[in-house]
């Protein structure tokens, strides 16, 4: 999951622990960044991964915060920033690329973001596995509703056959078994 270049990526803990703010703080703040754009590495279990870049992001927004804006809007305007500082790199390199080759992919009116080969791969491959898993649930409960129809249909057709054998052996001049000891008739 980690980038081409070896970079070390952090879970939620140790960089909560070291923007000095609760788990539940650094979700909101990844969150409505999230809601701007800003694409956020997951692991196998959908849990963030954090980079450099993003505890960046993420403290850019805290400061933005201390400063009395919003969060919606302080995200947005890091977000901005981001944007802004990509296409200025992306303009300023010469014809050899250090970086992984990117597709442009229009965010909203203003906001362009830059998206991996590898990142685009690892979306592919999330919205394949939940879109199997979905099917593979719907195909489950499918033959689950078939084989209660088919046992419902079994009970039924044993419950016609044990009332067809009573009513034939109702006809029948049989004696009980107290009948037989006693000799009654």
């Amino acid at each position: 999951m980690a980038p081409e270049n070896g970079e070390i990526g952090f879970f939620t803990q140790s960089v909560s622990e070291k923007l000095d703010v609760t788990r539940s703080k650094l979700r909101r703040l990844t969150t409505a960044l999230e809601k701007h754009g800003y694409v956020m590495t997951r692991n196998d279990r959908e849990q963030r991964i954090y980079f450099d870049k993003d505890i960046e992001a993420i403290d850019r927004l805290l400061k933005k915060m201390r400063d009395g804006r919003k969060i919606e809007d302080a995200a947005g305007e890091v977000c901005g920033e981001l944007s802004l500082r990509t296409a200025e790199e992306s303009a300023g390199t010469d014809s050899v690329r250090k970086q992984p080759t990117s597709t442009s992919v229009q965010v909203s009116r203003d906001v362009r973001m830059q998206i991996t080969a590898d990142q685009l791969r690892l979306m592919v491959e999330q919205v394949a596995a939940t879109t199997a898993e979905k099917t593979a649930s719907k195909v489950v409960e499918k033959y689950d509703r078939s084989m209660e129809r088919r046992i419902e249909l079994r009970d039924k057709e044993l419950v016609s056959r044990l009332r067809e054998v009573r009513e034939n052996a109702g006809g029948r001049n049989k004696k009980g078994l107290v009948s037989r000891l006693f000799g009654w008739r």
